[in-house]
């Protein structure tokens, strides 16, 4: 569950969130709109707690959480490891350096389940964007995360890989996830709870933005 209460937040004198009421229930699919500077990642970061409002309170009550950013990110695309071996990081914790036998069957299903397993072996330095972002996935899946968080993850995909990501999500949803996904394309949102329009710091359902004769694809 995460809840705004009243949430502002600014920085160098720019209002990024302004007065934001928001809940998210836990299970629930939100969808979330906006164009490019319009708040949308400042939104995403106080509901992960990376950010601190200046003003009201949120409110988060799950603990494992998974977080998708765009393709563009080259963290993991740079790190020099086989697409089994990035897969993996996903089951290892603090005190954990080897992976027990059930864990190395749950990576080679988790492989399987997102057509990565002809893959594991290439270096991420190999893949295509839409294939890194698939094992990106596939290794903040694996946790067994309660809430997952995707800030425009299919950036730079290819319409098969694309197609993959949104079967992936809505089947996320009917196994009872939180999903929170921020996209630019109202299609994907389809099968949303609800979905959100963020624009100059202001958030609102889509249907109100709508209403106010902005030209929008509509659902």
């Amino acid at each position: 569950m995460i809840e705004f209460h009243d949430v502002s937040f600014s920085f160098d004198n720019n209002t990024l969130i302004s007065h934001v009421n928001f809940r998210m229930d836990d299970g629930a699919f939100i969808g979330i709109l906006g164009p490019n500077g319009g708040g949308k990642s400042t939104f995403l970061r106080l509901a992960l707690g990376l950010l601190k409002p200046n003003q009201g309170s949120v409110i988060r009550t799950d603990e494992k959480v998974a977080y998708l950013s765009q393709t563009t990110a080259v963290s993991d695309a740079s790190f020099q490891c086989t697409v089994e071996e990035l897969v993996s990081l996903g089951l290892v914790g603090r005190h954990t350096i080897f992976l027990s036998k059930s864990q190395r069957e749950k990576v080679r299903s988790v492989l399987k389940e997102h057509n990565l397993y002809d893959l594991r072996k290439r270096l991420l330095t190999e893949l295509s964007g839409g294939q890194l972002q698939r094992a990106r996935i596939a290794k903040a899946l694996i946790g067994d995360p309660s809430l997952i968080v995707f800030d425009e993850p299919d950036a730079g995909m290819d319409e098969a890989n694309h197609h993959h990501l949104i079967e992936t999500l809505n089947s996320l949803h009917q196994q009872g996830k939180s999903i929170l996904f921020v996209s630019h394309h109202p299609h994907d949102l389809e099968k949303a709870d609800q979905i959100y329009f963020i624009e100059d710091g202001e958030m609102i359902t889509y249907e109100e933005e709508l209403k106010r004769g902005h030209h929008h694809v509509s659902l």
